[in-house]
Formats: structure tokens, C-alpha cells, sequence
């Protein structure tokens, strides 16, 4: 804010500096010189009213933000756990299917029987009763 306070009091100086240095005369130089500074003034008056409305709307949106996230928080935790609640045993069902396609897959060292039907193969264990 500092900045910008310097460059309108530069700006300041600047236009008054011109208009004393201006080739008129002295009363139309004063009238040019009030002129600018209510301009000036009025500037100034509608920047502070300007940042005020700003910083209110900043607390606006930091209350409207605060009482948000924390219902949008607990929602999302809710929905997390629900998942999980309805996961759970659907993970369940699907480890022990994976463990009984692995007890049914062949060890290593079993033989296998590889039936070929035109471009594919497939490959099964043999069974106790093939093996006799």
C-alpha cells in the first residue's frame, strides 16, 4: 500500500509542479491547482471506499468459507467411511476367490495336459484318474 501511496503523492507533486511552472496567470494556475486537488481528493475518497468494500467482502467469503469446508468435510468423511463399510466384505469375497484360483492352479512340478483347438492352447493339470 505504500507504493501506491507514493505514486498518487508523486503524481501529486508532479501536476502541481506543471501547473506552477505552466505559462498562465496566477488565478487561473490557483483555479487549475483547486481543481486538480478536489479531483485528487475525489480519486482518493472513492479508492478508500473502494478497498473498504474489498476487505469487506473478504470477510464475507472467509466466514462463508469457514462454515462451508467443514460441512463439505464431514460429508466427504462420511462417504469415505461409507465406502469402505460397503468394500469391506466385497475385498473379503474377492481374496478368497483368488485363493481358491490358486489352490485349483497347478504347483510347480505337476504335470499338465495341453489341448490345442486351432490358434489356442490350453493348459490343465492332470487328474489323479488321467494319471493312472
Amino acid at each position: 500500500m505504500g507504493l501506491f501511496k507514493g505514486l498518487l503523492f508523486g503524481a501529486g507533486l508532479g501536476t502541481l509542479g506543471g501547473l506552477l511552472l505552466a505559462p498562465r496567470k496566477g488565478i487561473e494556475t490557483r483555479e487549475k491547482i483547486i481543481i486538480n486537488t478536489r479531483e485528487l481528493v475525489e480519486l482518493t475518497d472513492e479508492l478508500n471506499d473502494n478497498l473498504t468494500d474489498f476487505r469487506d467482502s473478504l470477510a464475507t467469503l472467509k466466514g462463508t468459507f469457514d462454515t462451508l469446508v467443514p460441512a463439505f468435510k464431514s460429508g466427504v468423511e462420511k462417504d469415505v467411511e461409507e465406502f469402505r463399510f460397503q468394500a469391506e466384505p466385497r475385498i473379503q469375497q474377492i481374496q478368497a476367490q483368488i485363493e481358491k484360483i490358486n489352490q485349483a492352479l497347478p504347483q510347480q512340478g505337476e504335470s499338465q495336459k495341453v489341448i490345442k483347438k486351432g490358434r489356442f492352447a490350453l493348459e490343465r493339470p492332470n487328474s489323479a484318474a488321467e494319471e493312472k
